[in-house]
């Protein structure tokens, strides 16, 4: 019992950490006022979390946990192309719907690049790895291992631009407008790839 309760502290910081990120930055995510938000004790932060790289790396885990759990609603029966944008849409559309954590994730992870570098490097790797697993689900053996890890990437760089450009003009329409020619543009790239019909 003990256990679950120390799980769910856990989901309580990292939240509270996403939320403090989103309003204050990263510089100013100090362990004392992301426990105020998760209205704990201080001591209690630093018994689930030993370092404040810990924390920073759960958040992360969570922050690709949640969005790639939207890819599961990706329909049935789409052709590559179609699954891969609409793997794009649906990541897009659930971090906008979920503006602290875009914020908090574009935060960290240019904190980490300048503080953290190695672990900048294992985050993005995960990120690659989870995305190209996604697309290994849904479109299986229709794309050849290159052109499935090169449709990952692709997917990452679009999904990225998009997340630093809303980031920067905070205009919705603007964002689903981007994502719309993102897609196109990644469909375009997984049709090259993809065997021609009856070959």
């Amino acid at each position: 019992m003990a256990r679950v309760g120390a799980d769910l502290r856990r989901q309580d910081f990292v939240k509270a950490t996403v939320k403090v990120i989103a309003e204050h930055g990263v510089a100013n995510a100090t362990t004392r006022r992301i426990a105020a938000a998760a209205d704990c004790p201080l001591a209690s932060l630093h018994y689930v979390f030993r370092t404040k790289d810990e924390l920073f790396y759960a958040v992360y885990e969570s922050l690709f946990t949640l969005p790639q759990q939207s890819l599961d609603q990706v329909p049935a029966g789409l052709t590559p192309s179609e699954t891969a944008a609409e793997m794009l849409r649906q990541v897009v559309n659930w971090f906008s719907t979920n503006p602290d954590l875009a914020r908090a994730q574009s935060e960290l992870f240019f904190w980490t690049i300048r503080n953290q570098p190695e672990m900048a490097t294992k985050i993005y790797s995960v990120g690659v790895e989870a995305t190209e697993q996604a697309l290994g689900r849904t479109i299986g053996n229709r794309l050849d291992p290159a052109a499935l890890k090169a449709t990952s990437r692709t997917l990452i760089l679009l999904f990225d631009g998009l997340l630093v450009a809303w980031t920067a003009h905070g205009d919705l329409e603007r964002l689903k407008a981007e994502t719309e020619t993102a897609c196109q543009a990644l469909a375009l790239l997984v049709s090259s790839h993809s065997p021609a019909p009856g070959s």
